[in-house]
């Protein structure tokens, strides 16, 4: 099969456009566009050379295990936060769960609300943590309109929930600002939405607020609270996610490390690039973990 082939076999069985497909390999889309139809009058080199390269590095990728080989398994500490979700969903309330990065917050959030149509994720950052930049995000998600002033928006998203209930899941809550969150708890106020905020241990802290008076009212509000930790794993929840590790001692050494700052995201970075270096023993494990700088 010729590189054309390739191509469009690529584009077909990954459903992409050639638009996306152009922007994946970093070429122009017209280029690679009359590059297909044979159609091209540059240098083909400056179309081919990018695509050849996206292909070997597909080819490497394939030959490697990944993180997305890592089947979602759930454990003592995904069931708790599921039941979170399933009460704050069912009795439209303002849930907060908070605690030590890499326990499975964000991926149990996903499993969660990955086959609810009523639920929306939505994660925080930097970029949209101030009033409108967010509610410019969750107009998008709710499909409504997303120009105009800040309460044009807001009004829009609000009159959308009203008729269309649903569960917003808002992920790194701890990035947004103060006004963001007192809009943020409005919205239950008006459409009885629940919301669920999912954090570090700053997203509490901020919604405590013990020293600003004006978290009190918003503080009021979050009617469930679940606090989760590494301390929380377990040597079956570890057993549960790695299912190749046949070595208690193996297993063990994940579970220090899922029980260390590094949690469970570290314990499989850890397995990933032992088992990328074929050794998946203790031994194994411990030399990777050595490499990496991670120390249970």
């Amino acid at each position: 099969m010729d590189l054309r082939a390739n191509v469009k076999t690529y584009i077909k069985e990954n459903s992409l456009s050639q638009s996306k497909f152009a922007g994946l390999v970093g070429i122009n889309g017209g280029a690679l566009s009359a590059w297909l139809g044979e159609k091209y009058t540059g240098n083909a080199e400056t179309v081919e050379n990018p695509i050849i390269s996206f292909f070997d590095r597909q080819g490497k990728r394939s030959e490697q295990a990944t993180i997305d080989e890592i089947v979602f398994a759930e454990t003592g500490i995904s069931q708790r936060i599921s039941a979170t979700l399933d009460y704050c969903r069912t009795q439209s309330i303002i849930g907060c769960i908070y605690g030590d990065a890499g326990v499975g917050k964000t991926a149990t959030a996903k499993e969660w609300a990955k086959d609810k149509t009523d639920v929306i994720y939505i994660a925080a950052s930097v970029a949209n943590c101030s009033p409108k930049p967010f509610f410019k995000r969750m107009a998008r998600e709710l499909k409504s309109p997303r120009s105009g002033q800040l309460d044009d928006i807001y009004s829009e998203v609000v009159e959308k929930l009203a008729v269309t209930p649903k569960t917003i899941i808002i992920d790194e809550a701890q990035h947004l600002t103060l006004k963001t969150l007192e809009l943020v708890r409005s919205l239950n106020d008006e459409t009885q939405t629940a919301i669920v905020l999912i954090g570090n241990d700053k997203v509490y802290s901020k919604l405590l607020g013990k020293q600003q008076a004006e978290f009190a009212q918003l503080f009021s509000r979050i009617g469930m609270k679940l606090h989760v930790l590494t301390d929380n794993f377990k040597l079956k929840d570890i057993k549960a996610i790695f299912t190749s590790l046949l070595d208690g001692d193996a297993n063990g050494f994940m579970l220090d490390i899922a029980k260390s700052k590094y949690g469970l995201r570290g314990a499989i970075h850890v397995y990933i690039n032992a088992s990328n270096n074929g050794d998946i023993s203790k031994e194994g494990l411990r030399a990777i973990a050595a490499t990496m700088g991670i120390v249970a």
